[in-house]
C-alpha cells in the first residue's frame, strides 16, 4: 500500500513508475536516438520530470512517453542529424546452423531500420510504439495526440511505405 502521506506517495509513485515504464522509455528513445547514451540520459530527464510533477500526472505511461519522445525530437533537432536505428531494436535469435539466413536477416533489418528512419512524423513514432512496443491504438493516439482513425491511416500508411520500398529492394 502507498503511504498516506504527500511525499511518501509521490515517492512511491516514482518507484512504481520507474519499475513499470524504464525500459520502454529507454526503448523508445532509443528507437528515435540510436544512440544508447543519449537515450539514457533521455530516460533520465523524462523520470526527472516525472519526479517533479508525478502528484499532477494521469497515465504515468502515456506522459513518460510524450515527455522522452518531445526530449529526443528537440536533441534531434538540436544536433541535426538523422536518425539511425540500432539493430537490437528489431532482432530476433539468429538460427546459427544457417549462416546464410543470418546474413539475409542482418541485411533486411539494417535495410528496414534505415526505411523506418526515414518515415515522416507521426508515421516513425506510430511504427516504434504500436509495432515494436506493442502498444494499442489507444495509447499511441494519447501520446501522439491524435485520433485513433488517424492512428489508424498513418500506420497503413506507413506499413504501406515500407512494404513498397523492402519490394524495390528485392527487384
Amino acid at each position: 500500500m502507498p503511504p498516506a502521506d504527500g511525499a511518501g506517495q509521490s515517492a512511491w509513485r516514482f518507484r512504481l513508475a520507474m519499475l513499470q515504464h524504464h525500459r520502454t522509455i529507454y526503448q523508445v528513445c532509443y528507437s528515435l536516438l540510436g544512440d544508447a547514451h543519449e537515450a539514457e540520459d533521455v530516460t533520465q530527464e523524462a523520470f526527472l520530470r516525472y519526479w517533479q510533477l508525478s502528484s499532477e500526472v494521469r497515465g504515468a505511461k502515456a506522459w513518460l512517453i510524450t515527455v522522452a519522445r518531445n526530449k529526443c525530437f528537440d536533441r534531434l533537432r538540436a544536433s541535426k542529424r538523422l536518425v539511425n536505428v540500432e539493430p537490437e531494436v528489431f532482432e530476433r535469435q539468429p538460427d546459427e546452423r544457417d549462416p546464410e539466413w543470418h546474413a539475409t536477416r542482418s541485411e533486411s533489418s539494417s535495410r528496414l531500420q534505415k526505411l523506418i528512419a526515414e518515415l515522416p512524423e507521426p508515421q516513425k513514432s506510430l511504427i516504434v510504439l504500436f509495432d515494436i512496443q506493442g502498444m494499442s491504438g489507444a495509447e499511441c493516439a494519447q501520446i501522439l495526440d491524435l485520433n485513433i482513425n488517424q492512428v489508424k491511416v498513418y500506420l497503413h500508411r506507413a506499413r504501406r511505405r515500407l512494404r513498397l520500398a523492402l519490394e524495390e529492394c528485392r527487384d
